[in-house]
């Protein structure tokens, strides 16, 4: 302390302190090491009070406020939020995989496939991405087909060869289902017929999508495949209800894109609905008499949803033709 009271006299006044002198002094040498020894007593006993108080905190986050209860609850609470963050960062990926796969060069064509659903939808994308867009598109859509009578027409077949005979198709979009709910011929046994919607019948059914889908993977083609909307007919209906469920279930697990077409034609889960109620409360009529079929504005709704999935370049002129009337 006398050696700290020496230093401040001498950096404030620039000379000695009275005090230099008393340094030899065997007193004043006593005091210093008591001084000294004091000073180290209060820092070790200050260390042993950080350290006291650290292991009682400790001891009690241990022991006390972090139960095993509450040591778990936060772990869980840890586990969602890396789960979250693992789901937030999956949907971005996906979000990006899709833009990507939806994405339209000049160059690249549209492929449409389907039945008599598919014919009344495809002309009005054809006509908005070649008015607008200058985009190229291939229409083979046939009323009457589906994947149950290939003898008839076989979209599996057809859709190989398109590809393999079209580089340039980017994305092939499908639209079908009405005409498949029959017994099927037993390809091993043409005189047998198997039962619709029994389990040989699926099986069948799922190979038939799947070897589309293995043939746009091959090709590097995007499918974005469209369900059937509800039926007026129940029995029809309900055939609807389960080849959607088997279609969007092998659709997806082959990497490809289900579009359902239920709600943008105004129905709600299975039930028929032939209107669509617009903000203004107005009711516009969607499907056509025979309660399978769409009318002109149910066909432009549909199109306009498949058209807007699209990623399209600038547009290379003033076109507003898209808009549903």
């Amino acid at each position: 302390m006398q050696n700290s009271v020496i230093a401040y006299y001498q950096q404030t006044y620039h000379s000695n302190s009275i005090l230099t002198n008393m340094k030899q002094q065997t007193w004043w040498q006593t005091g210093s090491r008591a001084g000294e020894t004091l000073n180290n007593g209060i820092s070790r006993l200050n260390q042993y009070i950080k350290s006291a108080n650290l292991n009682i905190i400790t001891t009690y986050n241990d022991n006390y406020a972090y139960t095993d209860s509450y040591k778990a609850k936060i772990q869980q609470q840890i586990k969602f939020a890396q789960e979250q963050h693992r789901h937030a960062l999956k949907k971005a990926a996906k979000v990006k995989n899709m833009k990507a796969a939806f994405t339209l060069a000049a160059a690249d064509e549209v492929f449409f496939a389907g039945d008599s659903l598919m014919q009344g939808v495809a002309p009005h994308v054809q006509k908005w991405l070649n008015d607008a867009y200058g985009i190229k598109t291939i229409n083979l859509s046939k009323q009457s087909t589906g994947l149950t009578y290939p003898s008839f027409f076989n979209w599996p077949q057809t859709i190989g060869n398109t590809l393999a005979t079209n580089p340039q198709i980017k994305i092939l979009v499908m639209f079908l289902g009405p005409n498949d709910p029959w017994d099927i011929p037993d390809p091993h046994n043409g005189s047998r017929f198997i039962s619709f919607a029994s389990p040989q019948w699926e099986n069948i059914y799922r190979s038939r999508i799947k070897t589309i889908m293995d043939s746009a993977r091959q090709h590097q083609v995007t499918v974005l495949w469209l369900t059937p909307p509800s039926m007026r007919k129940q029995k029809l209906n309900e055939q609807m209800i389960y080849l959607r469920q088997i279609t969007a279930d092998e659709v997806n697990k082959n990497q490809g894109y289900v579009m359902d077409t239920r709600t943008m034609l105004g129905g709600n889960g299975d039930e028929f609905y032939d209107t669509v109620t617009q903000t203004d409360g107005k009711k516009i009529k969607t499907r056509s008499s025979d309660g399978i079929h769409f009318t002109v504005t149910g066909q432009k709704i549909i199109a306009q949803n498949i058209f807007n999935r699209f990623n399209l370049p600038t547009q290379t002129m003033d076109n507003d033709s898209t808009n549903v009337q």
